[in-house]
């Protein structure tokens, strides 16, 4: 009698779900690597950095993580949003992730596995296979040297397992979105400096991106032309791009163009005045050589902050120049640092030196102080000495008559 053995069942592996919050976080990475490294789901202790910028200073991580988490707490998960505000928010909490680097390895795949996580409960669910890998390091990199989400958030959104509204990006030279192709504009063209178009696009791109959007909600709905459906979306990709209008009109900038010629109107919404600015700042770009556009995208990509900095640590250090003192001692981030600049200014008052000098000596210490918050540096004590050496004069000697 032959015996005939079936194969056990495959059964599939149970869904964990993390905590929202900084814990959970933790307990994700350490799920994902609690088989490869001893200090999964620790914090790193090591500072690191990646493009001549570093990420959070060690000190600060646990810190950070906890505030980002807690706003995410306060927002209920990122539940009962809109689809394209809560990519939008996904992709700028990703960034913020990103920024703080909690580990010292891992940190990319826990952050998938985190949005994957937030976008199933909040019933936006994403496929983490179907995000690209070049264009998520494209934009992790982007939005770490820059600050601007709006890459990640389209590589989010466009591994949407619900890909109905996903804006398709007519891509031009040099990654640059481009508006969809039309005739010329028709109309009285007004001559805009670049500056002007930049207070235009902040006064009237975040109504235009949710106009764009509601739009291509409604052409879908109506049953529009496959055509029309396509040039909605391309034109939602447009406003929502990081690559977009205000990315063009720096890039202009630095080109040394000073103005383009744009059609408008006051009648105009926001999304048709942004869509004629669009059009100029197209029509400049198209007039550049491919080789110049290049060097101009590589240039801007470059890390604004030189090295050893990050983009918290500018922030905080900015913050601490801008708060009064009072400000200062009630943030916990920053109290150790005004210390620093109190105990300054009492011992230069102590040794009677004047108030101009008091003054002088307290500002001084302000500004050591804040270029050890961009560095990551230790604030010690020595930082009010050295400015205390440095703002009073040495001694003058008399000159004896010969």
């Amino acid at each position: 009698m032959r015996l005939r053995f079936r194969p056990k069942p495959r059964y599939s592996r149970p869904r964990l779900t993390f905590p929202a919050s900084a814990d959970g976080y933790r307990a994700l990475h350490k799920h994902l690597f609690q088989d490869l490294y001893e200090w999964a789901g620790q914090d790193r202790t090591v500072d690191t950095a990646k493009g001549g910028a570093r990420f959070a200073h060690v000190p600060y991580i646990a810190r950070e993580l906890d505030k980002l988490f807690a706003d995410v707490g306060a927002k209920n998960g990122l539940r009962g949003l809109p689809r394209d505000e809560f990519f939008d928010r996904l992709g700028n909490h990703i960034n913020e992730i990103n920024a703080i680097h909690p580990f010292r390895e891992g940190n990319g795949r826990t952050m998938r596995h985190h949005a994957a996580q937030l976008a199933r409960d909040a019933g936006h669910p994403i496929r983490i296979a179907s995000i690209d890998k070049t264009a998520w390091m494209d934009a992790s990199r982007h939005g770490f040297l820059t600050g601007d989400h709006r890459g990640m958030t389209a590589v989010l959104a466009g591994a949407a397992i619900r890909r109905d509204l996903a804006p398709e990006a007519r891509i031009g030279p040099a990654g640059i979105a481009m508006l969809p192709q039309r005739a010329p504009p028709e109309g009285q063209r007004y001559r805009m400096t670049l500056s002007k178009v930049r207070e235009e696009l902040e006064r009237y791109l975040p109504a235009a991106r949710q106009q764009a959007a509601d739009r291509l909600r409604g052409l879908i709905k109506d049953g529009a032309p496959t055509a029309t459906i396509a040039n909605a979306r391309t034109e939602l990709a447009y406003v929502r791009h990081a690559k977009g209008p205000v990315y063009q009109s720096h890039l202009l900038t630095y080109l040394g163009v000073r103005q383009v010629d744009a059609v408008i109107t006051k009648e105009q919404s926001p999304l048709e005045r942004v869509r004629e600015i669009g059009a100029a700042l197209g029509v400049q770009i198209n007039a550049q050589q491919s080789a110049q556009l290049q060097r101009a995208v590589r240039s801007l990509e470059r890390p604004a902050l030189p090295p050893g900095h990050s983009p918290g640590q500018e922030r905080l250090a900015e913050l601490f120049l801008k708060n009064t003192p009072e400000k200062n001692n009630a943030d916990p981030r920053l109290a150790p640092a005004q210390a620093i600049v109190d105990a300054a200014i009492k011992t230069a008052r102590d040794r009677g030196e004047s108030v101009r000098m008091v003054s002088t000596i307290g500002d001084s210490t302000r500004q050591l102080v804040a270029d050890r918050i961009r560095t990551g540096g230790a604030l010690d004590a020595e930082i009010g000495r050295v400015s205390d050496r440095a703002a009073v004069p040495p001694p003058q000697r008399k000159e004896r008559g010969r």
